[in-house]
């Protein structure tokens, strides 16, 4: 098992550094100055000039990627272009912004849609069947940001005073109107999220619900309720995990088109705003956070598939005995 977890943590790290070295070179080798791109073209070229040099620019490409990797294994991100403050610094105080609006938004969405699910493959072929597969296709379809746009226009306009149309207030200010300014994006972050999950465990639940094991359950005279619950439940869970865990890492990353939509002051608002401004560091830093994010939470979910499957585990458990 421990072999497990470390050849999965391993490859996490690899692959976040493929995706730095990936923002790197895009960045690098795409055509034009960057320094020019950041200032723009009617400022004076001394200085540009001086940002490029204050931003080593000029260096050769290869030294320029030396350092910023040798950065990156410091946990340095650089400073802002415009406002010289540390990247990290600035992703610090819109961190935990994100991560509240996506974990709180991934509990109640997978809540929602194991519910939704048990109940889809409990009645096959039933009203209730029928309306959670059609509510669930309308749901995939939906475009979060459109949702959005809708949403605040309805909670803006049409009934105010009920739920803010955005803006953020934080916990630690106001809990009650911290929880309402979770609602709305919440809803549209958690929409698409709530259709896929249940789709899959209603497949996975009548796939399991056909097995030889479940068969023998009945034959021994347990309830209905007790072999979904206990016997079908449990193993049909297993890959919906794994859906629901990349599900979770694309809450974290979609919260950057939600955060701009209702002006939430999140990782994913900061990068927006860096990609406006041309701040390239900071840009950098914000994309880098998410995708490590993303992967740490597949790294989490690879490990509870683990603890979940017994083959698996003992798979492993086998291996590390023969070595």
């Amino acid at each position: 098992m421990a072999s497990f977890i470390l050849r999965r943590a391993v490859g996490s790290v690899l692959v976040f550094f493929a995706v730095a070295i990936l923002v790197f070179a895009m960045i690098h080798l795409a055509p034009g100055d960057i320094a020019q791109l950041m200032l723009g073209v009617n400022l004076d070229a001394t200085i540009i000039e001086e940002l490029a040099q204050e931003l080593g620019l000029r260096r050769p490409f290869i030294v320029q990627f030396g350092s910023y990797i040798g950065d990156l294994l410091m946990g340095e991100f650089g400073e802002s272009a415009f406002s010289k403050r540390p990247v990290w610094d600035m992703i610090k105080e819109r961190a935990p912004v994100t991560l509240e609006l996506g974990l709180v938004t991934a509990v109640f969405a997978t809540i929602i849609a194991l519910i939704l699910g048990l109940i889809a493959a409990a009645l096959p072929g039933s009203f209730l069947d029928g309306l959670i597969r059609v509510v669930t296709v309308v749901g995939i379809s939906i475009p979060n940001f459109w949702l959005g746009l809708v949403l605040i226009m309805v909670f803006a306009i049409y009934i105010p005073g009920i739920l803010p149309p955005g803006g953020w207030t934080p916990f630690t200010q106001d809990w009650v109107l911290n929880l309402k300014s979770l609602v709305l994006p919440g809803v549209v972050l958690s929409v698409g999220t709530i259709a896929v999950v249940a789709r899959t465990l209603r497949a996975s639940m009548l796939d399991a619900l056909e097995r030889d094991y479940v068969m023998f359950a009945r034959s021994m005279g347990l309830r209905r309720r007790r072999v979904i619950g206990t016997v079908a439940f449990p193993n049909a869970m297993l890959p919906t995990t794994t859906v629901i865990g990349l599900l979770v890492g694309y809450l974290v990353s979609g919260s950057v088109i939600v955060e701009t939509v209702f002006t939430i002051p999140g990782v994913g608002q900061l990068l927006v705003t860096a990609l406006r401004t041309q701040d390239i560091p900071v840009a950098i830093g914000a994309t880098l956070f998410v995708a490590g994010l993303f992967l740490l939470i597949n790294l989490l979910v690879d490990i509870s598939y683990a603890v979940l499957n017994p083959r698996i585990r003992e798979l492993y458990l086998r291996r590390g005995a023969a070595r």
